[in-house]
């Protein structure tokens, strides 16, 4: 296709039609974990399902971004994704009480193969720039790839994108970021280091506690059963940063994703601060200051750093780690109160926990990750709450044909810092594709399910999600809290 420049300010693009070259009774746009389990959700009960990603492969934060590890939950995810945890398990992986590594290769394969054997379709590859609506529903999608500009047409859509980009192009109302000022959590370019000497890693860890968070839930060392976890080397980063090495808003390093045979770990220590993942020049500004600072990082580990002597920085993240940007305003806004306190609805359709001290930020845009005022990395030991999700968070306001799943939900900026993580997204994932087809099936909007709750909640059960307490295993071993 051609433009013609009209000046140095407009290109002139001619009409075209575009050729509908997908259809399918549910359209789930974006491959990352919520996506993947909503499709393969929505192919098991019955839908003829596509999903469409941006990139050559699945998996979204966990392998796009490369933050591969569940730290909260871990015994406590249920359905699909405790069927994904298995087959992890099978290939190699390992699991613990509250922490569980992955590796992001074998994600890959997973994912594609649990997608094939439910029977959804896939088209990777492809990046999605518009919605089709028929008046104020949302009938499908825009997209571009190799073959050119084409449409994808679905009875219900799933927003799976992060960042509400379906819903937004749709006319459903958002909030970007928090509320007031708009920021948003740091962005974060994650790496892999190799070579690690991990017992000389745990000496230290063991020999210098001060230096560490005190909660065992996020400060783990268990080699022996191949789960390890730093989060600290507090006086380390000082020290380093007094003599110029590392740059300002670094606090603390995570040590996270630690494969204990292979010497390997994800190191959780970029931020970048001020940025909105909306916005193409602030995702590469984001994403060239990431990788600056990641060599700055690794550099600091092998010099500091007791076990990481002869590491080396092995690869970085594909894709910047945007941790905010769009919530989806829907029928239900959830709040912290909604969370802290347990709030039972009648639609729930997510049951999910966190380590978390109510009342302390996650990941603030604040810029004081992991400093002395973060009582949360520096000093609590959080208890892990137990909260619900109800349907109408997944239901955007205005639009029918279309469900939202993932950190984009309708939520506020203090509640998303507790559902963001990948046991609850994987369940929201599930919950919307479950919906979706029963949505189709009955010949109804997403919206009108709300009135069949039930169904939505009895096969969720049948398919092995937990609801209530009673569903999860950390709640079946006696004397033992999550």
């Amino acid at each position: 296709m051609q433009a013609e420049l009209q000046d140095q300010g407009t290109v002139r693009e001619p009409p075209r039609t575009l050729p509908v070259t997908h259809t399918a009774d549910v359209l789930v746009v974006g491959g990352g974990t919520a996506g993947v389990m909503a499709a393969i959700a929505a192919a098991r009960n019955g839908a003829e399902t596509l999903l469409v990603e941006r990139n050559g492969f699945l998996g979204g934060a966990i392998t796009a971004a490369m933050m591969a590890q569940i730290s909260a939950g871990a015994p406590a995810v249920t359905g699909i994704g405790r069927e994904l945890v298995d087959r992890l398990n099978r290939m190699g992986g390992v699991e613990g009480d509250f922490l569980i590594p992955i590796d992001p290769e074998a994600f890959k394969l997973a994912a594609l193969e649990m997608l094939k054997e439910a029977g959804a379709r896939l088209l990777m590859y492809t990046s999605v720039t518009g919605a089709v609506m028929e008046g104020q529903r949302a009938r499908g999608i825009i997209v571009e790839n190799k073959s050119g500009r084409q449409a994808l047409l679905g009875k219900v859509l799933i927003d799976c994108t992060g960042d509400g980009d379906v819903c937004n192009w749709a006319g459903a109302p958002v909030q970007l970021g928090r509320e007031g000022d708009h920021k948003m959590r740091p962005m974060t370019i994650m790496f892999r280091m190799g070579n690690i000497d991990i017992d000389g890693m745990v000496r230290y860890a063991r020999a210098h506690p001060e230096d560490f968070s005190p909660d065992p839930k996020y400060q783990v060392v268990q080699p022996e059963k191949g789960l390890v976890r730093m989060v600290g080397y507090f006086s380390l980063v000082q020290k380093a940063k007094a003599s110029g090495e590392l740059f300002e808003d670094c606090h603390y390093v995570r040590v996270e994703g630690v494969i204990v045979d292979r010497g390997t770990a994800l190191i959780n220590a970029t931020r970048v601060y001020s940025v909105d993942g909306t916005r193409a020049e602030d995702l590469t500004r984001a994403d060239l200051e990431g990788r600056r600072q990641a060599f700055q990082v690794a550099a600091f580990m092998r010099k500091y750093v007791p076990g990481f002597e002869r590491a080396y920085l092995a690869e970085t993240a594909a894709n910047v780690g945007v941790r905010e940007t769009r919530h989806v305003l829907g029928e239900h806004v959830l709040t912290e109160e909604d969370i802290v306190t347990d709030r039972r609805f009648p639609d729930t359709v997510v049951r999910s926990f966190k380590r978390q001290q109510p009342g302390t930020p996650s990941h603030s845009p604040d810029a004081q990750e992991g400093a002395p005022t973060d009582i949360s990395a520096r000093s609590v030991i959080a208890p892990v709450i137990g909260f619900n999700i109800p349907y109408r968070c997944f239901v955007p306001r205005k639009i029918d044909g279309l469900l939202v799943a993932g950190r984009c939900i309708s939520q506020t900026h203090v509640a998303d810092g507790w559902t963001r993580l990948q046991s609850c997204v994987w369940a929201m994932g599930q919950a919307a594709g479950t919906a979706a087809t029963l949505a189709v099936r009955a010949a109804l909007m997403p919206r009108e399910m709300t009135g069949r709750i039930p169904d939505v909640q009895a096969t969720l059960r049948a398919q092995g999600m937990g609801l209530t307490d009673g569903d999860f295993s950390w709640k079946q071993r006696q004397g033992e809290t999550a």
